[in-house]
């Protein structure tokens, strides 16, 4: 020990002008190499501790993105945000469809989609309109489905003054609504019916347009009896303050019964 401690502090006067190290790296230096007498001051070995880390650089320019990961696993059921989430209310949806659709087919008439046109309290006559009437006892009002009266004094039909190409009947709403489609019958207490029919609509009666189908304006099948409730939904649904029925074919006379389904109902029916 002696012997090692003299060594250490003759190297160390030795390199006095050199970059002096600590007492601990220069003997760790000795006892590393076995032999005092080839030390030298070089600089390479006789280097102190490393000094504290300077200032951090400017950041470089982002790298290139990397590949897309795998998809992950679905969240639970609940979580909003999540993949699970949106498919248990997609689940719950459909479900909801389907139920509708059940109920729908369940009922013995669809009058809970009906517009309102079959009752007085909700469309009143004065929304009610004709091209022309047959007579002030076959006013257009008097079109509504489900309408009779046994009565010899009224007819609860509406009845067009002329069999020809070009008269309708037309119902106002108030404002735009979604209409699905239109259910029509026929007079109840004689052979007349319209068989065949156009529908126009529009937000005013200077501009209305014709259901159109693959191009070409649609006709839709109507009656072919008295009574029986005959349902037509369209292609699409349409929103219209307006609605026009515009007989192409008819069975004596033009006479005929009409209400309209909600948009709401459309595709369920």
């Amino acid at each position: 020990m002696k012997f090692l401690a003299v060594a250490c502090l003759v190297f160390m006067f030795s390199c006095v002008l050199c970059h002096m190290p600590t007492l601990y790296e220069f003997c760790s230096h000795v006892m590393a190499n076995s032999n005092v007498s080839r030390a030298r001051c070089d600089s390479s070995q006789c280097q102190g501790r490393p000094g504290k880390r300077g200032m951090e650089g400017p950041h470089g320019l982002p790298g290139i993105k990397g590949e897309q990961g795998e998809p992950g696993t679905n969240g639970e059921p609940g979580k909003p945000g999540t993949v699970g989430y949106i498919e248990e209310r997609i689940r719950k949806l459909e479900d909801s469809v389907l139920k509708n659709k059940e109920l729908m087919k369940m009922m013995t008439n669809a009058e809970i989609c009906y517009m309102g046109v079959k009752y007085h309290h909700i469309i009143p006559d004065s929304q009610i309109a004709a091209s022309s009437e047959y007579s002030t006892r076959h006013q257009a009002h008097n079109g509504r489905l489900d309408n009779i009266d046994s009565s010899s004094t009224t007819y609860p039909i509406w009845s067009a003054a002329r069999n020809v190409k070009g008269e309708w009947h037309q119902v106002d709403f108030g404002e735009p609504k979604p209409i699905g489609g239109i259910v029509t019958q026929g007079r109840v207490y004689h052979d007349q019916w319209v068989s065949s029919f156009k529908i126009s609509h529009g937000n005013s009666t200077g501009a209305m347009v014709v259901i159109r189908e693959n191009g070409l304006d649609k006709v839709f099948t109507g009656n072919s009896d008295r009574s029986t409730k005959v349902t037509n939904m369209f292609p699409h649904v349409i929103t219209s303050r307006y609605i026009r029925v515009h007989p192409q074919t008819w069975q004596r006379h033009v006479s005929m019964r009409v209400e309209y389904i909600d948009g709401k109902c459309h595709g369920l029916l």
